[in-house]
């Protein structure tokens, strides 16, 4: 009588974790809206992803994440992303358009957090006739 009460609490025991882990993984692959996360990014992690895009070669993911990150405020998101279009092709082939005047745009805006890279950049880029057009 002890080992049948014992085999049904197993039995419901293993039953309670098999549910348990399937409702998991059926939350866990719930697909997200294209391009974004099923739990909001901060900034920091979605500079994470766009050096880790960067390390798989994979530039226009990382142009994407670095924009979004950017555009959250984030200071080395802005100061890469502007290096990145300043460089484009040189730094990473066809994959990325050379855009100075987005370029300087992004380096406005790090310089305007106290960015010393950022404030260089568009210095820079400002006594240029290329600054100069971008206005």
């Amino acid at each position: 009588m002890k080992s049948s009460k014992w085999h049904a609490s197993l039995r419901i025991g293993w039953c309670c974790a098999w549910v348990a882990a399937t409702v998991a993984l059926a939350v866990t692959s719930i697909p997200a809206v294209a391009g974004e996360a099923a739990v909001p990014l901060t900034p920091e992690q979605r500079f994470a992803l766009a050096l880790e895009a960067q390390t798989e070669k994979d530039y226009l993911a990382m142009l994407r994440w670095l924009r979004t990150s950017g555009e959250a405020g984030f200071r080395p998101a802005q100061e890469m992303l502007g290096m990145a279009l300043l460089g484009g092709p040189a730094l990473f082939g066809d994959a990325v358009q050379r855009q100075p005047c987005e370029a300087l745009g992004w380096f406005i805006r790090a310089a305007d957090q106290g960015s010393e890279i950022g404030r260089a950049h568009r210095n820079l880029l400002n006594r240029q006739p290329l600054g100069r057009r971008c206005r």
